[in-house]
């Protein structure tokens, strides 16, 4: 309870600088609409928030359903929400759920696994839910396979991607949709 009050006064207060700031981004009204993509995942090596290298087509992703979100640890406008989204379905998923949450930097340059490890920390991730860095050439061909490679990180849009690798088939969200429409999707992944 107290970590998501925490969330919640962190999120006000960066929704304050980012109203303040005239950075706010059109959230479609929060409704979260989702397109059906075929996306590859990469041949990459990530480094989660315990610093263990994991190969992204492997033991990590492998017969998962997979919600993937972008972010940066010092990004004080839309990462935060996203990533209280992102707490928010981790709590309301089944424990046993074959769900693998993946939060990945796009600011590889300056996002450590400590910091990775911190920001997980603030928002009480699981075990299921992995927070991805590595180095920069890494992460940029992640960023560009997924349509996320972002001229400038501090004007970037809120994305999540649902699917599964091994079908190749994702729903994209560019809004910002809530914990329980990430979960439908989950749940009609298994369908």
């Amino acid at each position: 309870m107290f970590l998501a009050v925490c969330a919640s006064l962190s999120l006000a207060a960066g929704l304050g600088v980012w109203v303040a700031t005239g950075q706010a981004h059109d959230l479609g009204a929060t409704t979260g609409e989702f397109e059906l993509e075929r996306l590859a995942l990469p041949d990459v090596t990530l480094i989660d928030q315990n610093a263990t290298p994991h190969r992204l087509k492997g033991p990590l992703t492998d017969g998962q359903t997979l919600v993937i979100n972008f972010s940066y640890t010092t990004c004080d406008t839309i990462c935060p929400l996203g990533n209280v989204v992102m707490a928010d379905l981790d709590g309301i998923l089944p424990p046993d759920a074959p769900v693998k949450l993946l939060s990945i930097t796009i600011d590889p340059t300056n996002d450590t696994p400590d910091l990775m490890r911190r920001a997980a920390e603030t928002f009480g991730a699981s075990e299921r839910w992995s927070w991805l860095t590595g180095v920069p050439p890494e992460v940029d061909r992640v960023l560009e396979a997924f349509d996320a490679d972002y001229v400038d990180v501090v004007l970037h849009d809120p994305m999540f991607l649902v699917g599964k690798a091994s079908e190749g088939r994702f729903y994209r969200s560019v809004t910002m949709p809530d914990a329980e429409q990430l979960k439908r999707l989950v749940d009609a992944m298994d369908r």
